[in-house]
């Protein structure tokens, strides 16, 4: 029951072009001979000024598509930290985060500017709150399964459980649903992020072919790693790099996202004919 909670959630994402082996193979080959990045901290004045200068550039074309797609506020808080840690993220109501060893990787301030545009995209897309509602959804359905066991233990096998028991199970199963829940999506999320920020650094002047090192480095950071698609939170750095040369060319269609309450109904609709 476990393993069909989490394929329901898997199943109401978003439909993504699909992406040819031959590409994978090739974007595979690519990041194989790319040497791996060494990430040390980077000059602070440096660093602070590229970012500034690149927010201010994308600045008007990510309000725009913002506006455009009703993505909230349409503003965001930039921060840059001076740490060697090879990260950025999105958080809050608009907060962006830019470490320095993102900086000491990039070839130029287009790679910088993929960056940012890409958080700018969580943003746009409403993914930071997509991603909490999908933990709670995932949790409640977990915890509804472990008490939907626990009677049918206690009616049918009279087999009844201690309620500490029940408790402890429900709390783990929450956790684990939680979990499940995030990245039933996560995966999806990126490479929508990807998609829309390649429209972003388009709109500002930036070339999307020339935005790819970042990817490329990505990918050379992470090479052996065969963690399952199911079980990540981002792309594996073939499939991501396939995926935005794609976008990058205008050969991909932007992937069309179902709305939080779509994906709910779809949801429980799956889990009634389950059941």
């Amino acid at each position: 029951m476990g393993l069909c909670a989490l394929l329901l959630l898997t199943g109401c994402g978003q439909e993504q072009a699909p992406i040819a082996r031959q590409e994978v193979a090739a974007a595979a080959q690519e990041i194989e001979a790319t040497p791996a990045p060494k990430i040390v901290l980077p000059d602070r004045q440096l660093a602070e000024t590229t970012l500034q200068r690149v927010e201010a550039r994308l600045r008007p074309a990510a309000t725009a598509v913002c506006r455009e797609k009703g993505g909230g506020q349409c503003r965001w808080r930039v921060e840059y930290r001076h740490d060697p840690v090879f990260n950025a993220f999105a958080s809050g109501q608009d907060q962006i985060v830019m470490h320095g060893g993102l900086f000491s990787a990039a070839r130029d301030e287009t790679d910088i500017a993929m960056v940012l545009a890409h958080e700018q995209a969580h943003h746009i897309l409403d993914h930071i709150a997509e991603t909490n509602r999908n933990a709670g959804i995932g949790a409640f359905v977990a915890d509804i399964l472990i008490v939907l066991g626990a009677q049918w233990l206690a009616v049918e096998l009279g087999l009844p459980l201690p309620g500490g028991l029940v408790q402890t199970a429900r709390q783990t199963a929450a956790g684990v649903g939680a979990k499940a829940g995030v990245l039933a999506f996560s995966v999806e999320n990126e490479i929508e992020a990807d998609a829309l920020a390649s429209e972003i650094l388009r709109r500002a002047g930036y070339d999307p072919k020339n935005a790819r090192g970042m990817l490329l480095a990505m990918g050379a950071l992470s090479k052996g790693d065969t963690t399952p698609r199911f079980l990540r939170t981002h792309p594996a750095g073939p499939e991501r790099l396939a995926h935005w040369d794609r976008t990058a060319t205008g050969t991909a269609n932007a992937p069309q996202t179902n709305s939080w309450m779509d994906r709910l109904t779809a949801l429980f609709a799956s889990l009634r004919a389950a059941l």
